[in-house]
């Protein structure tokens, strides 16, 4: 169903479920129109932004570069001007933020492009193009036609990298140009998104395994220390050894910047207060068997699967 179908069937109860998310502001709407009928559970959600660089078109092949213009990205306050209206909230590394291989705030906060302070990191960002030998550049962001959340999302870049004196434009496409131009590496850099089923490492870092191995790598990069990294913590059974593996993982990505998160979602899950028994998941692909769900109240036969929207 479309957003705007989903929000008259929650308002007059003929659905009583939207199990992916609606937005904050929707959100908001259902408070004003239905009240107390409709209740809303929140969660981060395994799902975030990332700023893809072209490694295989200069000047992005150089990763002064590629960390100067993460460096540039004001994420802590986009992070608080955002989630008031779009899923944008949480600043995180390569996993999800309150997972527990998580980077804690002190390690996140001394990784290029994750520090409070902007206006420090946005100078180092100028030495580093300097350094690079890149003035005057001009780039052009390659973004789904989704409103919500990638727009916001692109315009936070346009937004960093100007202060930086850089140029920069948006080309909106759908999903399907969108893939076929990063397929094509026919971009400078590309708005992605990344949205999956499990915290594990085996499945939130392919997205940073060389190319070569991982068909959803759309840096094109390759690096061979973290392809070494990713087999070794999916092989290892220690855990202690694994989150050791993690780490290094993330700092070694991060700082060379193929690819980099913007900002982790958040999932805002609207029902009906009758609908009881479910509790929200980081994900939406998982905990939708709906087998301990009831209806309070509710003396007809229907079971909650059918008054659900998937």
């Amino acid at each position: 169903m479309a957003p705007a179908a989903v929000m008259k069937a929650l308002e007059s109860g003929r659905i009583m479920a939207e199990f992916r998310g609606v937005t904050p502001s929707q959100r908001d709407q259902l408070a004003e129109i239905a009240g107390d009928r409709i209740a809303t559970t929140e969660s981060a959600w395994l799902s975030n932004l990332l700023v893809v660089f072209n490694t295989q078109k200069k000047p992005f092949d150089d990763a002064r570069v590629r960390r100067a213009l993460s460096l540039a990205i004001d994420r802590w306050g986009a992070a608080e001007r955002l989630q008031g209206t779009t899923f944008l909230k949480y600043v995180g590394g390569l996993m999800r933020p309150g997972a527990n291989l998580a980077m804690s705030e002190a390690e996140l906060t001394a990784l290029p492009g994750f520090s409070r302070d902007i206006v420090s990191a946005r100078a180092k960002a100028k030495q580093l193009l300097a350094d690079a030998g890149v003035d005057k550049l001009s780039l052009t962001v390659l973004v789904r036609d989704i409103p919500v959340p990638h727009y916001a999302g692109a315009g936070l870049l346009v937004e960093s990298w100007k202060e930086l004196g850089i140029t920069v434009a948006q080309d909106r496409r759908n999903i399907w140009d969108w893939q076929k131009i990063v397929d094509a590496r026919d971009f400078d850099v590309a708005l992605d998104f990344s949205g999956d089923f499990y915290d594990d490492p085996t499945f939130q870092l392919t997205k940073y395994v060389s190319h070569d191995l991982s068909p959803v790598n759309f840096s094109g990069s390759t690096d061979r220390f973290l392809d070494a990294m990713f087999v070794a913590q999916a092989m290892t059974t220690d855990p202690r050894q694994r989150a050791k593996m993690v780490r290094d993982f993330e700092r070694h990505a991060l700082n060379e910047a193929y690819t980099v998160p913007l900002l982790w979602w958040n999932r805002i899950v609207a029902h009906s207060s009758k609908l009881k028994g479910w509790n929200i998941t980081p994900s939406h692909f998982i905990g939708q068997d709906l087998a301990d769900v009831w209806i309070a109240g509710d003396t007809a036969t229907m079971s909650a699967h059918d008054h659900v929207s998937r």
